[in-house]
């Protein structure tokens, strides 16, 4: 992904071969952008959004190998090493640099090493959430226990505040008697006064 000025450089630095390309607006930025664009299809897609163009290569797993390995060929007769050829274009060692085979397999192993690690943690997690799911159960069994034994025991004050208020009722009714004695008790007082005072 490129920019405006990032191609006006690129196309600086290609040269006039590629401005010519543009129809005659070389010394425009428009005209170095199409220049590019259009030497970038033959390499792959190229899209604009703006000032910004976007580029997508295509067989970019050929051209990696193709990197890694020199080619015979030589398409000029004064180059001084092998040339890199991909899709009829020429590339010279110093334009594709090789790629170190052990960077490929430091890059497996450590892939590997992240696939592993990956591999444990979700281990870890499903064994943390296990213990935690575990966890969450026993509190809701308790909960659940505690709120049934609230509710026996609720039930019984109630029933024992029902039984105690039958029984004090059974006591007032029992002591009707005394309450006639008492009366009795209170006329036998008065008369007794009265005999006292005739007395005097």
């Amino acid at each position: 992904m490129q920019d405006s000025k990032s191609l006006d450089e690129i196309s600086q630095a290609c040269g006039g071969g590629l401005g010519a390309r543009g129809g005659g607006r070389g010394g425009q930025s428009e005209g170095r952008r199409a220049t590019i664009s259009s030497a970038l299809e033959l390499e792959g897609t190229v899209s604009h959004e703006g000032d910004l163009t976007n580029f997508i290569t295509k067989n970019l797993e050929q051209k990696i190998k193709m990197s890694s390995k020199p080619s015979l060929d030589c398409s000029d007769s004064d180059c001084s090493g092998p040339i890199y050829r991909s899709r009829g274009l020429s590339r010279r060692p110093a334009d594709i640099p090789p790629i170190d085979p052990a960077v490929l397999l430091d890059l497996q192993r450590h892939t590997q090493e992240v696939a592993h690690s990956v591999e444990m943690m979700m281990r870890s997690l499903n064994g943390t959430i296990q213990n935690m799911t575990a966890l969450s159960v026993g509190y809701i069994q308790t909960y659940r226990d505690s709120v049934d034994s609230l509710g026996e025991s609720v039930d019984m004050s109630i029933k024992g505040m029902y039984t105690l208020m039958a029984r004090c009722e059974e006591l007032d009714r029992s002591m009707q008697p005394i309450h006639t004695l008492a009366a009795q008790i209170r006329d036998i007082k008065r008369t007794l006064d009265a005999l006292e005072a005739i007395c005097k």
